[in-house]
């Protein structure tokens, strides 16, 4: 068979070596540290946006939060201040004129009812957060 004769087979194993050695060169410093170069690019913008996103979420949270604290303070000082002037208003009599109790109930219940529409979490509630009220 000629194409395993010893004269030619070592200079065609020599050149078969030699050609993948070159083309393996090439492709791992050329082709490859491109790749690697992108895929370092991608590596750090998704670790960055990672990191931006989680820290826009504490941020969001921690507001949120706070605001639910001080609708909940709001909330309670305008309770205590309208159920303070009706029972001033009912002991009270004079010829003013006095709010009726139902009046100051429809108040509570409109600051309360406002309050909670600026926010995604119950006011009224102190223990776990519910979603659905």
């Amino acid at each position: 068979m000629p194409q395993l004769d010893r004269v030619i087979i070592f200079g065609q194993i020599f050149w078969l070596f030699f050609i993948f050695l070159t083309a393996y060169i090439v492709y791992t410093h050329f082709v490859l540290s491109n790749l690697l170069k992108i895929f370092l690019v991608r590596w750090w913008k998704l670790k960055k946006d990672i990191t931006q996103i989680t820290l826009k979420l504490r941020v969001t949270n921690f507001l949120i939060d706070w605001n639910v604290q001080m609708l909940r303070r709001i909330h309670t000082v305008t309770k205590n201040i309208l159920i303070s002037l009706a029972k001033k208003t009912t002991k009270d009599d004079s010829s003013k004129s006095k709010l009726v109790l139902n009046d100051i109930n429809f108040l509570i219940i409109k600051i309360s009812l406002e309050t909670a529409l600026y926010s995604n979490k119950s006011i009224t509630k102190s223990g776990a957060y519910s979603y659905w009220t």
